[in-house]
């Protein structure tokens, strides 16, 4: 198949609401040769570093659809597989004015899952007022705290952000 005829499948892919979600992340990560060229890449360092896999490509699908339900789209940073930072490091700000991209890959969201070590979510949300107005604080801890039990998902929750491991 040639570039022109791969972004035509992809397009087609992408685009059809008779896939589901699921079904597109897993035939992509499936069957694109440059994704399975990362995939090698990533599982060499996560033996490298003597890590192993906390969550599944079903867990973070499920996580990823959920989202949809809460009020907005709680704020994150990722920590990725490939990255040397340490856990100290990334540091996600205490009222985000910012929200999260939780949309698939390929809508230039979330990063491949199987490249995700851990993402910190703060469910806060500082919405703009105005330049003389304090921002307005919108709080969904309690929802999100909850979406994470129902789907069974483990995290660790410190000071309001929470953290989810892809790798441990």
């Amino acid at each position: 198949m040639d570039i022109s005829e791969k972004k035509d499948f992809y397009r087609d892919l992408y685009s059809n609401p008779g896939i589901s979600e699921s079904e597109k992340y897993k035939y992509f990560t499936s069957n694109d040769p440059d994704i399975l060229a990362e995939k090698e890449k990533i599982r060499k360092i996560v033996t490298k570093k003597g890590l192993s896999s906390v969550m599944n490509d079903t867990k973070w699908l499920k996580l990823q659809n959920a989202i949809k339900q809460l009020p907005f789209p709680p704020p994150y940073i990722e920590k990725l597989v490939i990255n040397d930072n340490t856990h100290e490091e990334l540091k996600i700000s205490k009222t985000p004015h910012w929200l999260g991209n939780w949309e698939p890959f390929y809508k230039e969201g979330m990063y491949l899952f199987f490249t995700i070590e851990y993402i910190k979510v703060r469910p806060l949300y500082a919405e703009h007022m105005g330049s003389l107005i304090a921002p307005k604080v919108l709080d969904e801890t309690k929802e999100f705290k909850h979406l994470l039990t129902e789907l069974h998902i483990p995290y660790e929750e410190d000071e309001g952000t929470f953290t989810i491991f892809g790798y441990r």
